[in-house]
């Protein structure tokens, strides 16, 4: 069966398909480095308000950040190597995730734990409404979501090359007021469904017999949308708690 996933079809034509993958073997894959990157994430974390040193929280933010990126992306373009990267794109991940944690904790307290609830809730009813689908994933559905993410990753990289290049913000975007509010529930709403679009390509991707490496750029799909999901409702949570 040919797919029209982009990824899929890099994999369909360079893969083996003597051992294809599964989707029980994708969600083992994907809770592993989940843990993983928990583990390494509340590690940071604990360890940077014990010994007071937050420096190493602001380093893992963004040393986690940008070795996460550029393993997802070489991941992405080269399906065959997720196996080998995985496990390292989950330690970023977990440095990310514990280094931001720590910096939203410091501004404002208490909402990593609200985010991290935020994100198990929304997680389980996503899984819901694909499971029972209320919500398809099919091509129209697909195409919206990830014009939505690409618009949004672009806004982050506008945002970011200000940033550091002049020292200021997209205007009003990135501030506490409705319109800053109303973006940051637009990216946690767009976060979220890309787990539709994982659930959709683990099974796409089984049903096709793809190769068994699949199994773990599935995993590292599924750990990046998580990842953002946090961090979305971070952002979210984080604009609605403050009094500036």
């Amino acid at each position: 069966m040919q797919s029209n996933n982009p990824i899929l079809t890099r994999v369909e034509t360079q893969a083996d398909y003597s051992q294809p993958m599964t989707v029980q073997g994708a969600i083992q894959k994907s809770i592993l480095l989940t843990v993983i990157a928990a583990v390494i994430g509340v590690g940071l974390f604990f360890y940077s308000f014990l010994t007071q040193n937050f420096s190493i929280a602001y380093a893992g933010a963004i040393v986690g950040a940008i070795g996460g990126l550029i393993l997802a992306l070489v991941a992405t373009f080269k399906p065959n190597t997720a196996r080998t990267l995985a496990i390292p794109y989950a330690f970023f991940e977990g440095a990310f995730l514990g280094g931001i944690s720590v910096i939203f904790q410091l501004r404002y307290p208490g909402v990593p734990v609200q985010a991290l609830f935020a994100t198990f809730v929304t997680t389980f009813v996503m899984f819901g409404l694909y499971k029972f689908k209320v919500i398809r994933a099919t091509e129209k559905f697909k195409s919206i979501v990830m014009s939505a993410s690409i618009a949004i990753a672009l806004v982050f990289v506008v945002q970011f090359v200000m940033s550091l290049a002049f020292g200021s913000s997209i205007p009003y975007l990135f501030e506490n007021n409705l319109l800053g509010i109303g973006f940051a529930a637009f990216v946690a709403v767009i976060a979220s469904l890309n787990l539709i679009l994982d659930f959709d390509l683990i099974e796409t991707a089984a049903a096709n017999q793809a190769p068994k490496a699949m199994e773990w750029l599935c995993g590292i799909a599924l750990l990046a949308t998580l990842v953002w999901m946090y961090y979305s409702f971070l952002r979210l949570i984080g604009l609605l708690s403050s009094d500036d």
